[in-house]
């Protein structure tokens, strides 16, 4: 491990003495991804790897410069950026890039397939940067060719490695963290996940989070599959089938309600400076495309590998008929499926009953296969910072002074003697310190 990423802190960094109380071994052991869970996180994202990163990447990438956006208009301290969930690699790549190769940047990922990706990412980067810089430099000839075999070595380190993203207790004092897009599949551990970033900050840091919510669209291919997965667990439970709208509906889970709670309550100096929503276009050529993408080289893979083909075939007619119904409703606002680039022609000689199922019958097809699939869901964009060395003297100052007044409660708490209303006091403040935090 490069020096630059060792846990390097300085005094004025340690963690309060409150917070040190509450956070023992065994509950950070408890923040890590479940075994079973990392597992299967990391074998689909492996196999999903390489068509993530053709057909996903290019389809976030607006989100990923929304968080730039945000990251661009602060002042960052000195230190590495980190990238939890760094995928394949493209957002270390371009934040690199962002601070002119200056910054050192560590991207982490649980997918092994994912993080090889990181990698290859890199060293083209920094083959690319080698040659503009020969070519800039007018280099040439013999001693061009031996420059270019030679490793490639950065002004500043940047790498991705195979870590559970989910504690970066060890990583910091970081200028920044950056994640898009990751934080939402550690699902009831994300809100103390996103606390531990918020940690590995140094004084004047930024954390710049996106993730997918509960409720990404009120209709969509998103949204569709996930009322007819709802439907598919009613049927086979023989239950009554769920409302038509139940998953646009449905409640925010818990640890969303909670998400940055954590972090402004107990991580001193932080602050929630940004907590909305981003909505972007995403196209798709076809439903089809939709679904092999989803399936093979998304989020869904993962239900594949643990369900099966048979359950994902069932989920599959469902989705592709229940979507297709809707994009044929009249009072949609927006088609959903967009008409393809060939006409349907009608066969000659058909009567006019046979004409109108073979019609039906084309139209789902040229939408399954030719009709361009559009909507527009909405990802949640959290920006949290942790305010400079200034703004946090007087706060640590009120922590010695809870410190003392704790000790001194332990000690003539139950000797029953005088100091009564000193104690109380000190109790007071102790209070007032423990709800800051």
């Amino acid at each position: 491990m490069p020096a630059s990423f060792r846990n390097i802190l300085r005094p004025g960094l340690t963690f309060s003495y409150c917070y040190q109380r509450r956070m023992s071994l065994a509950s950070k052991a408890a923040l890590a991804v479940p075994k079973d869970r990392a597992n299967l996180l990391d074998r689909a994202w492996s196999e999903a790897a390489q068509l993530y990163l053709q057909e996903l990447v290019p389809r976030f990438d607006p989100w990923l410069q929304s968080a730039l956006v945000e990251l661009r208009q602060h002042e960052l301290p000195a230190g590495p950026i980190i990238v939890p969930c760094c995928g394949p690699g493209h957002e270390v790549v371009l934040l690199h890039q962002l601070y002119g190769g200056r910054r050192t940047v560590l991207g982490l990922d649980l997918s092994q397939g994912m993080v090889a990706l990181a990698k290859q990412a890199i060293q083209d980067y920094l083959q690319q940067q080698q040659q503009l810089q020969q070519r800039d430099r007018g280099a040439g000839g013999a001693a061009a060719v031996a420059a270019a075999a030679e490793p490639v070595v950065p002004a500043t380190p940047l790498d991705a490695r195979v870590a559970d993203a989910s504690c970066l207790d060890g990583y910091g004092p970081a200028a920044a963290v950056v994640s898009v897009f990751g934080l939402q599949q550690m699902g009831p551990l994300a809100p103390q996940a996103l606390a531990s970033w918020a940690r590995c900050l140094a004084p004047g840091g930024l954390a710049v989070v996106v993730l997918w919510p509960t409720n990404v669209e009120r209709s969509g291919p998103w949204v569709t599959f996930d009322q007819v997965v709802l439907e598919k667990a009613a049927a086979d439970a023989g239950l009554p089938p769920p409302a038509p709208d139940a998953a646009a509906c449905s409640p925010r889970s818990e640890w969303e309600v909670q998400l940055t709670q954590p972090c402004v309550r107990e991580v001193p100096g932080v602050e929630l400076l940004t907590d909305r929503l981003v909505t972007h276009p995403i196209e798709w050529d076809s439903l089809n495309n939709f679904w092999q993408v989803m399936t093979e080289g998304g989020p869904w893979r993962a239900r594949r590998l643990a369900q099966g083909e048979e359950v994902m075939s069932d989920l599959r007619n469902r989705f592709f008929s229940k979507l297709i119904a809707a994009c044929g409703d009249a009072g949609s606002q927006e088609p959903l499926l967009r008409e393809a680039p060939h006409h349907l022609q009608r066969e000659p000689g058909q009567h006019q009953e046979q004409q109108g199922q073979q019609q039906q019958r084309n139209q789902q097809q040229q939408q399954q296969e030719g009709g361009r699939l559009v909507h527009h869901p909405s990802a949640r964009l959290i920006v949290l910072r942790r305010r400079r060395e200034e703004g946090l003297q007087q706060e640590q100052l009120e922590q010695k002074e809870a410190v003392a007044g704790d000790q001194q409660w332990q000690e003539h708490g139950s000797g029953g003697g005088g100091g009564g209303a000193e104690l109380e006091g000190r109790a007071n403040r102790l209070s007032t310190v423990a709800v800051k935090l």
